[in-house]
């Protein structure tokens, strides 16, 4: 796809539509059209992939004026391209919705004005009958009006949060859309009945307006237990919804006090505290917030004389999560195993952070800090994605996203992650403001997370410029059944890893880790991390004093130094400052010149000699790597690069060398070749009385170091030096363990020693 293309197709049409800014829409479809326009329930999609674009308009912020403060506006008296500020504009749908890029529906106003009303930035998996549906009464705040490509018009909601359903008795909705009457006491039984059927239809939306209007109606009157029962089946459906905080609230709201009866509940309303405590307890897990569940979770047992079995496994299951945050102790292996590539990559584990903190990190603003001494190998942290969108799990759907506030443009799951972040944010306000505490590149204005009119107001663009400058590619899902065991590491911050083969769409997989994304980028880091399903692991490449900053690299580190500080200067706006980085700066420009060359001139030769036990190497095809290996040695300034400093560069070459002397059991030239790239690799290699010692202070933790390493130890074994050749697959083990979270994949990769 031209991505180039496309992104100044949206700008060119975005400018084109400046051009009518404040103007009055003209030649409108009248009723008729739209009634007709929207006049069936959306078909089922056909089979096969669908590609959808999702634009990023340029930004502006969400409305924060509450409903009272606003003033009454009529579609009629809406101008094009403009945000109408200080107004709002009650709404109500008269079609069946439908979703393209948007989810669409004909509108009304008081008068009997209509015209399209188009909400972006809803998720794909919400039943669009849940957003738009029809007869359904709406407060827009700060309306925003703009033309269509398709010559039409519509009003236009970025913010989901700027949209206000309105319920049928809600003082709020004008005269004109004739709220009903209602007989209180018996309307809240009825909303509570109408609550439970929309339940068992699975229509977990609408129970929660229906037991929300009933909570409303009750009168003071009403028995306080149907109060009781109506929070109680809210917070179920609120669980359902993923609200975990509204479920956590009223579920909370559901337990009835002591004081209602006697000294002790009788066995009825115990049993009814129960079923409060348990989702209560349900609801506090999914926050994360295991010691609070667990407690929740012993309450019910002590609502119930016989024990409660369900909440029993819960609340040992909420131990062993406490059991993860305080040690760290995790079974990998069986992590590992859990997932799929294609399913089960969510998984149930505690965040083990308790050795880092952020704090400040100078020239580079916040950072994440050792809080004791780490060994190389050491488990620095492990943490569970606040919010992931794996590819392999919205195979239908394929979104191009279109950012003209980046002027990007990219493929993947980058909208997916947007729609999960925004329909969290939306229902969790505490986990809001823990998403956007998160660095945004100067984004402004900068709104927090408030509670306007009962809905938690959420800028879509701020929460996409958060995403921008702290997701994760996710490339590295493990699978017991070695469908994503490719060997590489997954190093990059960001998400342009360039997917290949079968890995490709869960190459595509990208989420944001709150607490490793205060973690700055070097390009020799201390640190580098892994994935298991949802879960980060990071792990220190090289020993860490306490106090020290913990640093990763955010791409895989390139043979090209230049380019790749120009490429991080544009994407995250900072200049590396690593000792690679330092050492090429003191390249002269003719020297990179010259490597430059050589290292296109090297990736012809390697694409035009790949190895296999039926294409060996023959003796020119080594001379000539032999020989452009030295030349691009030469390019790199032999002070500059003392003391182990890597030179990616001759490590493509070093690579193949090692393969073809291994092809040619030339077991000593094996030796030399893979010492030798180790050493271009930034592990210092010494051998004294048969004992190998390895600094890996400077070392580039990547899979050809463990291939040399395993190279060598071969080698070794072949020539009857198994105790030197153990020394080398120990670091060999060791390092897959730092780059893969675990040991699975080693031995199907190296075989047995």
């Amino acid at each position: 796809m031209d991505y180039a293309a496309l992104l100044q197709k949206q700008k060119q049409l975005t400018l084109d539509a400046q051009g009518r800014k404040g103007k009055k829409a003209t030649n409108k479809h009248g009723r008729a059209f739209l009634e007709m326009l929207f006049a069936n329930k959306t078909k089922p999609s056909p089979e096969g992939c669908w590609v959808r674009t999702c634009f990023i308009s340029y930004a502006y912020p969400a409305s924060t004026t509450p409903l009272a403060q606003l003033r009454p506006i009529l579609i009629s008296d809406l101008r094009l391209e403009t945000h109408h500020h200080g107004k709002v504009l009650f709404l109500r749908t008269i079609g069946h919705p439908t979703r393209i890029l948007a989810v669409q529906n004909a509108v009304e106003d008081q008068s009997g004005g209509v015209d399209r009303l188009a909400v972006y930035n809803t998720h794909p998996t919400t039943p669009i009958e849940q957003i738009l549906p029809k007869h359904a009464l709406f407060a827009l705040r700060e309306p925003f009006y703009k033309a269509t490509v398709d010559g039409g018009y519509t009003i236009r909601v970025d913010h989901p949060s700027d949209l206000i359903r309105l319920q049928a008795g809600d003082e709020r909705v004008p005269a004109a859309f004739s709220p009903r009457l209602v007989e209180l006491d018996k309307e809240a039984e009825g909303l509570k009945a109408d609550g439970n059927a929309a339940y068992g239809r699975k229509e977990y939306c609408a129970a929660v307006m229906l037991y929300s209007e009933a909570l409303q109606t009750c009168s003071t009157e009403v028995k306080e237990s149907l109060r009781y029962d109506l929070y109680r089946n809210r917070a179920n459906a609120n669980l359902l919804l993923q609200r975990f905080e509204a479920a956590l609230a009223d579920a909370n709201a559901a337990i009835f006090p002591l004081e209602l009866g006697t000294e002790a509940l009788d066995e009825a309303t115990a049993k009814l505290n129960g079923k409060a405590y348990y989702r209560a307890g349900r609801a506090a897990y999914a926050l994360r917030d295991f010691a609070r569940a667990a407690e929740y979770f012993r309450k019910v047992e002590r609502c119930s004389a016989s024990g409660d079995a369900d909440a029993e496994r819960e609340g040992k299951r909420a131990a062993c999560r406490l059991e993860e945050q305080k040690t760290g102790r995790y079974d990998f292996a069986a992590m590992s195993k859990a997932v799929s590539a294609t399913r089960n990559n969510r998984l149930d584990h505690a965040d083990f952070t308790i050795r880092v903190k952020d704090g400040d990190a100078g020239s580079r603003g916040r950072g994440l800090f050792a809080v004791k001494a780490l060994k190389m190998g050491d488990l620095v942290l492990c943490e569970k994605a606040f919010e992931l969108a794996f590819a392999s799990e919205n195979a239908k759907e394929v979104y191009t996203m279109v950012n003209l506030n980046t002027n990007r443009a990219s493929m993947g799951a980058h909208a997916t992650l947007l729609f999960d972040l925004v329909q969290k944010l939306s229902h969790n306000p505490e986990q809001a403001r823990v998403y956007f505490d998160l660095h945004d590149g100067g984004y402004t204005p900068k709104i927090p997370p408030q509670l306007v009119d009962g809905v938690t107001v959420i800028d879509t663009f701020r929460v996409e410029a958060i995403s921008e400058y702290n997701r994760f590619g996710c490339p590295n899902v493990r699978s017991s059944d070695g469908a994503s065991m490719k060997p590489r590491a997954g190093l990059g911050k960001n998400d342009d890893d360039d997917g290949e083969g079968e890995d490709s769409q869960l190459e595509n997989s990208v989420g944001v880790w709150v607490v490793a994304s205060h973690v700055n980028h070097a390009c020799d880091g201390n640190a580098v991390r892994a994935f298991i399903g949802d879960m980060m692991i990071i792990r220190a490449v090289r020993d860490i004093g306490a106090e020290e900053e913990i640093l990763m690299p955010y791409c895989n580190p390139k043979n090209d130094g230049p380019a790749t500080r120009t490429s991080m200067k544009k994407t995250w706006g900072f200049e590396c400052d690593c000792r690679i980085c330092e050492a090429d700066a003191g390249t002269t420009k003719a020297q990179l010149v010259r490597r430059r060359a050589l290292s296109k001139e090297a990736v012809r030769f390697l694409e035009n000699n790949k190895l296999s036990m039926q294409h060996l190497a023959n003796a020119a095809s080594i001379r000539k790597a032999e020989t452009l290996l030295w030349d691009i040695e030469a390019t790199y300034d032999k002070t500059a690069f003392a003391n182990n400093r890597p030179r990616l560069a001759l490590t493509a070459l070093g690579h193949w060398l090692c393969q073809a002397y291994n092809f040619a059991s030339s077991q000593r030239k094996v030796i030399e070749c893979a010492i030798r790239l180790l050493r271009d690799l930034g592990y210092g290699i010494s051998v004294a009385n048969k004992k190998v010692k390895i600094d890996y202070s400077c070392g580039c933790p990547d899979i050809k170091a463990i291939d040399a390493a395993m190279y060598t130890a071969h080698a070794h074994y072949s020539l009857g030096e198994r105790k030197q050749g153990l020394y080398y697959e120990e670091f060999a083990e060791g390092l897959w363990v730092v780059l893969y979270a675990e040991k699975q994949g080693f031995r199907e990769r190296y075989g047995s020693s």
